[in-house]
């Protein structure tokens, strides 16, 4: 059977899923070896199957699902069956053969085997979206797993430069009735490194910008980062600080191109440069 384009747009999801029936499904295929028209939902859609299948790993579904997908395709399989077992019925306008020869197809029948097919194909649709929502799911919570674990190992390694021949140590405290807080330290090549945590996530183009001031000079840009749900920053500066003060200031602000600080003032520290006492490094 010749179908259009739109029928096949419309038939689309079905196909990928093997979901229609040999009727549609012949059809679908008929028309996609003739059509010189492009057809990019079947490429679109049709890519979801084998990534599923080749790059992620298979999820068990839930029992009561399992049960659905099971006894609706039984049941298809078995209308499949029976109408192919029934004999085919006479023309209604036939004059060949008498009237009571004819076998008359129940509407009610035919109803009730196309809501049957019905139910199944939007079972297999249910079934495989479930697959990919709990294949979704999984990613995300992977994705915060990765998020934290990297977060815990930038914490040790800036923890570890405590205990370091040369390295000066100071403390950002948080402002008055605003979260977060954080360390920073002055390395012996000059550069700073700033570890801040409970702080809120940037949203947008947000960013927390670092602003710095070398013995009570101007207030110059340091460099930014932005926060995601575990609520800690880093950042290494780029600038070299010899000098004997140093003052610290992180900003929550609208964008990462902002030259002069106009958001809220998150945290500030100061470091003087004279001998501190030792560190312990923190547990």
């Amino acid at each position: 059977m010749v179908i259009a384009c739109d029928r096949v747009r419309d038939l689309a999801p079905g196909f990928v899923l093997g979901a229609l029936d040999e009727a549609d499904m012949a059809s679908v295929r008929e028309h996609l070896s003739t059509c010189a028209k492009p057809h990019p939902e079947l490429r679109e859609m049709g890519g979801v199957v084998p990534y599923l299948g080749g790059s992620l790993d298979p999820v068990e579904p839930p029992k009561h699902l399992r049960a659905a997908v099971m006894a609706a395709a039984l049941e298809d399989l078995r209308a499949r069956s029976a109408e192919k077992a029934a004999p085919e019925a006479a023309p209604v306008f036939t004059v060949l053969a008498p009237v009571r020869s004819a076998r008359v197809v129940s509407l009610a029948r035919v109803r009730a085997l196309r809501s049957r097919r019905a139910v199944a194909w939007l079972t297999r649709v249910a079934a495989a979206v479930a697959v990919v929502s709990l294949v979704g799911y999984a990613a995300a919570v992977q994705g915060d797993l990765n998020h934290a674990h990297q977060a815990q190992a930038t914490a040790n390694n800036f923890y570890s430069k405590y205990t370091v021949p040369g390295v000066l140590h100071f403390v950002l405290t948080p402002e008055t009735g605003l979260q977060g807080a954080g360390d920073a330290l002055l390395l012996p090549s000059g550069h700073v490194q700033v570890l801040l945590h409970g702080l809120e996530p940037t949203t947008g183009d947000e960013v927390y910008m670092v602003w710095s001031s070398v013995d009570g000079g101007a207030i110059t840009r340091a460099g930014w980062f932005t926060v995601d749900d575990q609520g800690q920053g880093f950042l290494e500066m780029d600038n070299e600080f010899p000098s004997t003060s140093l003052w610290l200031m992180v900003c929550l602000e609208p964008n990462s191109g902002v030259q002069k600080p106009t958001g809220p003032a998150i945290v500030t520290g100061t470091l003087w440069l004279y001998s501190l006492p030792s560190v312990t490094t923190p547990a």
